[in-house]
């Protein structure tokens, strides 16, 4: 009878056994999950964070830029009119351009190129008039374009050009108008709407210019040879 009683006692508390295990176990799942959470956000929080790398490229290219390489003072420059330029096209203050005709090296190093940009004023500038009269252009050139950008300044020198003047045939055609044709002498006021030729600097025409005072200029940074021009 004892044993009975023992075995059914056992039976019914068999399942609140059965229950009791699986809560434990639910619970120390939950406790390890939450301990694993916990070490995964500490570590995110004690994780140094990457610095950005510099930029190598721009560190490079400042390290390699060469130094400044001085242009002496009285520096020839060679320059050519690009195109033929004509009186009739320009007026007081505006700017001519011409370009350089051989590049200018100090000690093998390129500071003007060929072909760079010389910069000129223009102070006057008159079209052929009536009655003959030529055409005339002033200007003043001021400096040429270096490598680095810079404006090299050239000694100011005034260049002055004037047309052909067709005033002494138009005189000579008004007096011989007006002695044959007496009658109608005012027919020779007609060629006094005759204009003279303007003034202008053909295509490849050359000037010699001079460095004004020593210029600094920064030269290109060598460029890089590949592999196959290093063999």
């Amino acid at each position: 009878m004892k044993r009975f009683t023992s075995a059914t006692l056992a039976f019914l508390l068999l399942p609140l056994t059965a229950v009791h295990l699986l809560n434990c176990s639910n619970v120390a799942a939950q406790e390890v999950q939450q301990s694993q959470s916990s070490d995964t956000r500490q570590a995110a929080a004690t994780k140094p964070v990457a610095s950005e790398a510099p930029n190598s490229t721009s560190t490079e290219a400042a390290a390699v830029r060469p130094a400044p390489v001085r242009i002496p003072d009285g520096t020839p420059i060679e320059v050519e009119a690009p195109y033929m330029y004509r009186s009739m096209d320009f007026k007081p203050n505006d700017r001519i351009s011409f370009r350089v005709v051989n590049p200018v090296k100090i000690d093998g190093v390129t500071l003007v190129e060929q072909g760079a940009n010389a910069t000129g004023r223009i102070e006057r500038a008159k079209r052929g008039g009536h009655w003959g009269k030529a055409g005339l252009l002033v200007w003043t050139m001021q400096s040429v374009t270096a490598v680095d950008g810079s404006q090299v300044s050239v000694r100011p020198s005034s260049i002055r050009l004037r047309g052909d003047s067709k005033g002494a045939k138009v005189a000579t055609a008004m007096i011989i108008t007006g002695a044959l044709m007496p009658l109608i002498a005012p027919v020779a006021l007609l060629h006094g709407f005759k204009r003279g030729h303007d003034a202008f600097i053909p295509a490849g025409k050359r000037y010699s210019l001079v460095v004004n005072g020593d210029a600094a200029v920064r030269p290109d940074p060598p460029s890089k040879k590949t592999d196959v021009e290093q063999l």
